[in-house]
């Protein structure tokens, strides 16, 4: 029988605060762009996505599982899109 030894570190110091956790100050206006950014390469995605189930749908032999899995991934976008764009019109 063979006994593995790991290591959990000290438990009773705090860990590293991760990237994500940092408050980050930004203007109004750096925000807007952040988000407008945002929108902008989701919207890039999105018609991306599109060209990409339409081709997929244009093959004789359409791979129905992948049509599925872009049509999906589309629809995530959208939500996102339109979740992001509420946002963007509160801070206007």
């Amino acid at each position: 029988m063979v006994h593995h030894r790991f290591s959990l570190g000290r438990l009773d110091k705090p860990s590293p605060i991760c990237h994500t956790d940092r408050v980050v100050n930004l203007t109004e206006t750096e925000e807007s762009m952040a988000l407008d950014a945002h929108v902008t390469e989701l919207s890039d995605k999105h018609r991306v996505l599109e060209k990409q189930i339409e081709t997929e749908m244009a093959r004789p032999s359409a791979d129905d599982i992948e049509i599925s899995k872009l049509k999906r991934e589309k629809l995530r976008i959208k939500d996102e899109l339109e979740r992001l764009k509420a946002q963007e019109s509160r801070l206007s």
